[in-house]
């Protein structure tokens, strides 16, 4: 028992020395460091798992998450994990420290225990977050209805400035910026764009080596790969014309501008964590592949590496479908938060908003950096990536101090 206590509390200790905040960019390049120590074909695997969960979760922000002024999920967006999802996490990084992958979630797909890596806690802990701030009311009315807002009603507090609440943040943005026609052509590109995704991730996951047929592959994989320049041009429609009547639209909309900011800002975040985790599954998935057999030794061995292996070179391949998605993602976002300000409005960012801009910056310089050998990996070609190409992806683990309120999350857990 003293062993076991002495274990998970190593593994806490482990997870507030990678600096983690509870944020899930950094989450997931404190991680990317952790496997990179020790590269395994299964974290690689687990990777695009991840990946994927954040994918579905920054769609879920953006196009199903009814916002009003009144909110708070967006600020919650930032907090920390609780102590529960704090140690699990800990195990799983100490667990990959040491090429180890710890099953502490149930697969929904086979009901059995799964790999679990702490980008996965996480996320799916955000995602519970959501299900207890917002109302289901909400939820079913927006889905029943085709309208982009409806009023508050009784539940509008005194103060309340734009007493409506939106569809998601890509509505309560046109109303923001006055551009809402505009704003409904992007939401049914971005719709039709995850569908696409969807199909082909689905055709990933149930992947195995008999499945060979490149018909198979374009016809599950559609090339949607929406135009970052096309949702650019949406997003900034009228921007200059309401430049001009910023005074009357703060005293509009002001508190609504801060709210979307917000979730714009988590919503990129969500976008850039995924990114980092399918560069390191490729990173890590690449140099892991000559040491497989160690990974998979006994009787079972030849039989799991004749499986895995396929799977892994499918996942790498499947890159491409995955940054036309985040790409999407990320451009929408980012020009979503950019514009808001640029028109003028108050925004007030606050130290969570502040280090979450400045880690998606220092992400997208760092993976700009490797871009070109991921592509080749995609596309198949032999390609090698050396300890200091993997250690550019530990600067994303690094970038800040840990906060008091980590160290009182994880206290307050060890002493329950």
């Amino acid at each position: 028992m003293k062993m076991f206590k002495s274990l998970i509390l190593f593994a806490a200790l482990a997870l507030a020395s990678l600096q983690m905040t509870g944020c899930a960019t950094l989450t997931s390049g404190g991680e990317c460091a952790a496997e990179s120590m020790n590269p395994t074909v299964m974290a690689a695997l687990d990777s695009f798992e991840s990946a994927a969960m954040a994918i579905k979760l920054s769609n879920r922000v953006l196009l199903e998450t009814p916002i009003s002024e009144q909110d708070q999920w967006p600020a919650k967006m930032y907090g920390a994990p609780s102590g529960a999802a704090m140690f699990k996490m800990g195990l799983s990084m100490l667990g990959s420290t040491q090429g180890v992958t710890i099953p502490m979630e149930i697969d929904p797909e086979t009901g059995l225990p799964r790999p679990t890596s702490a980008l996965y806690i996480f996320l799916k802990e955000r995602d519970k977050m959501l299900d207890s701030e917002i109302n289901k009311i909400d939820i079913s009315f927006f889905k029943k209805s085709k309208v982009d807002f409806t009023t508050l009603g009784a539940r509008k507090k005194d103060g309340t400035i734009d007493d409506n609440i939106y569809r998601n943040p890509l509505a309560a943005y046109g109303a923001v910026t006055g551009n809402s026609k505009e704003v409904l052509e992007l939401q049914n590109e971005i719709e039709a764009e995850a569908k696409g995704y969807k199909t082909c991730s689905a055709f990933i996951r149930k992947a195995t080596e008999e499945i060979k047929d490149e018909k198979v592959k374009k016809a599950n994989c559609p090339d949607m790969a929406f135009k970052d320049d096309k949702a650019k041009a949406l997003l900034n429609a009228k921007l200059e014309e309401k430049k001009k009547e910023v005074a009357e639209l703060q005293k509009q909309h002001g508190k609504l501008a801060n709210k979307v900011y917000r979730a714009s800002v988590s919503g990129a975040d969500f976008s850039t964590a995924s990114m980092v985790k399918i560069v390191c599954a490729v990173v890590n998935g690449v140099r892991a592949l000559p040491n497989i057999k160690n990974e998979f030794k006994g009787a079972k061995g030849a039989v799991n590496i004749a499986m895995v292996i396929p799977r892994v070179k499918n996942i790498i391949g499947a890159f491409g479908m995955y940054k036309n998605n985040l790409g999407m993602q990320y451009t929408v976002y980012s020009s979503m938060y950019k514009n808001i300000k640029e028109i003028g409005y108050e925004i007030k960012d606050d130290e969570p908003t502040k280090q979450a801009l400045l880690r998606i910056e220092n992400a997208v310089v760092a993976l700009a950096d490797i871009e070109p050998k991921l592509l080749l990996a995609a596309a198949g070609k032999e390609v090698e990536f050396s300890d200091n190409e993997a250690a550019t992806m530990n600067v994303l683990a690094a970038m800040y101090p840990v906060q008091s309120e980590l160290d009182q999350v994880l206290q307050a857990a060890w002493n329950k």
